[in-house]
């Protein structure tokens, strides 16, 4: 039994972070859920996240990238009938989706995805409306802030096991959620007792979007918490580094006039302006009087170094707190090439991956095409089941250097090391889609008998013209095509 003790103090005393030294006393982490840690913090860290990000100029960037590199203009949904497609098209692409009528379905993401990054956390309501010309299914969409839930439930509320406002399952998996019907912050505009409770709603009308980083973890906080700290700490610093250059050019003159009074008691060598009064602060430009010996002196404070190394590590480590690079959060491009930009964003692209398809998707988009359809199902609209090839498409990165990355990607296709279905998604289109836009174009330019450059078809890579076996093929398709149309435009009448 000793032995075995001794050996698993070995094992313990093996981790240099496990070990009680001076430098780790202080050194005391929870050992709290994640639930139970998010839900101490939460609140006040989301507080302290919007307030910088209404007077940070750099936590405002935070947000404002994320927003637009995980949503930009927004993620689509590619149906595969005409039927969802459009009236997917009419509701998601007119403000009848939003519950408060000011944004579409791309600009509800993009409010979703600032909450979520500045908040930790959103929910959205899913409502039903009387269906109209363009929200044919009936259904609409309100995108709350965190501080809705009433995390003040706790225990058994309502015959449910519930923590931090989240009614649970046998499973632990929500089933419920307890919401404020107004913002708590704006409950007092609202005098009465119906506007200050919270209801539970079921979780299947309510998205709760957030990242989820541990196993069981019910909400999560702030994506600037990490960097809150150290972003205030840069505030102040360069706030005092602006105080000190302000005392720097403050530039003056002191003027010792002759006089027979003696200089004692609490007026002795006291600064005074021309006007008499008392000066205990510097401007620029100042000529300030005492008594005594008749002088002159200048007055002219010496200047400090150069602090940008200070800033510049700063960013850095806020960066990558945020996840981001740092000429993405500085703007500073002038030590960047195409390699360092090209390695940077390759890491932040995988990021926004696990974004889009670890937490919009599947939190976010997927659902609300879910309810689309169930909805238009029982409307008639459409059979009950989901059509099994639905794709959700991220948008498109902006290419580093196009011509590089369009030739690379020429190269990987023709290979067979990428589909071109994937090749045609990282620009944001979905495959379908594309070779449809694609045959109807061709089809418009052979009616106008238009023979363009950049048509493969008829003009090879090199700038020359097919070979006669191949542009007789395609004269063969584009007459076979034309007679069925001039057939129906005849039979018309």
């Amino acid at each position: 039994m000793i032995d075995r003790l001794r050996t698993a103090w070995r094992a313990f005393r093996g981790y240099a972070a496990a070990q009680e030294m001076r430098s780790s006393t202080q050194w005391a982490p929870s050992g709290g859920s994640a639930t139970t840690e998010v839900g101490a913090a939460a609140a006040t860290v989301a507080r302290r996240a919007r307030d910088a990000v209404r007077n940070d100029p750099y936590a405002t960037r935070i947000v404002d990238l994320w927003t637009g590199n995980a949503v930009g203009a927004g993620i689509t949904t590619r149906w595969p009938d005409k039927a969802h497609a459009d009236a997917w098209r009419r509701w998601a692409e007119s403000t009848a989706c939003d519950a408060e009528g000011r944004l579409d379905l791309y600009g509800l993401q993009a409010l979703a995805m600032r909450a979520v990054v500045e908040s930790g956390e959103c929910f959205v309501r899913l409502l039903l409306a009387v269906p109209s010309a363009r929200n044919l299914i009936g259904l609409k969409l309100q995108v709350l802030e965190s501080d809705h839930l009433d995390t003040a439930r706790n225990g058994i509320v309502a015959g449910a096991p519930t923590i931090q406002g989240i009614a649970l399952g046998e499973a632990g998996e929500p089933v419920g959620y307890w919401l404020h019907r107004v913002h708590p912050g704006a409950s007092w505009l609202l005098p009465g007792a119906a506007w200050l409770g919270s209801e539970r709603i079921p979780a299947s009308d309510v998205l709760h979007v957030y990242r989820k980083r541990r196993p069981g973890q019910l909400r999560d906080v702030s994506w600037l918490a990490p960097i809150l700290l150290r972003l205030r700490d840069l505030g102040d610093y360069e706030a005092a580094l602006l105080m000190k250059a302000k005392i720097e050019a403050c530039l003056a003159a002191v003027v010792t006039e002759e006089g027979e009074e003696a200089l004692t008691g609490s007026a002795a060598g006291l600064l005074k302006d021309a006007q008499g009064r008392t000066v205990e602060s510097f401007e620029p430009g100042m000529i300030l009087y005492r008594r005594g010996m008749g002088s002159v002196e200048v007055v002219n404070p010496s200047g400090g170094g150069s602090h940008a190394a200070f800033a510049k590590r700063a960013l850095e480590a806020a960066a990558v707190g945020a996840g981001l690079t740092y000429d993405q959060v500085s703007g500073d491009l002038t030590q960047a090439n195409y390699s360092s930009l090209r390695a940077g964003k390759i890491e932040f692209r995988r990021l926004c991956e696990q974004v889009h398809y670890g937490m919009l998707i599947p939190m976010l988009v997927r659902p609300i095409a879910e309810r689309f359809h169930a909805q238009g199902a029982l409307l008639g609209l459409w059979k009950a089941e989901i059509p099994a090839d639905v794709s959700h498409v991220p948008p498109a990165h902006e290419m580093i250097d196009p011509l590089k990355d369009t030739t690379a990607l020429i190269a990987q296709v023709r290979a067979g090391f990428v589909p071109q279905p994937e090749a045609a998604g990282a620009f944001g289109y979905d495959f379908r889609q594309a070779v449809e836009m694609i045959r109807e174009a061709n089809a418009l330019l052979d009616d106008a008998g238009l023979s363009l450059d950049t048509d493969p078809r008829r003009v090879a890579k090199s700038g020359s013209a097919q070979d006669a076996a191949q542009m007789a093929a395609i004269e063969i398709a584009a007459t076979g095509a034309a007679a069925p149309r001039a057939e129906a435009a005849t039979a018309q009448p």
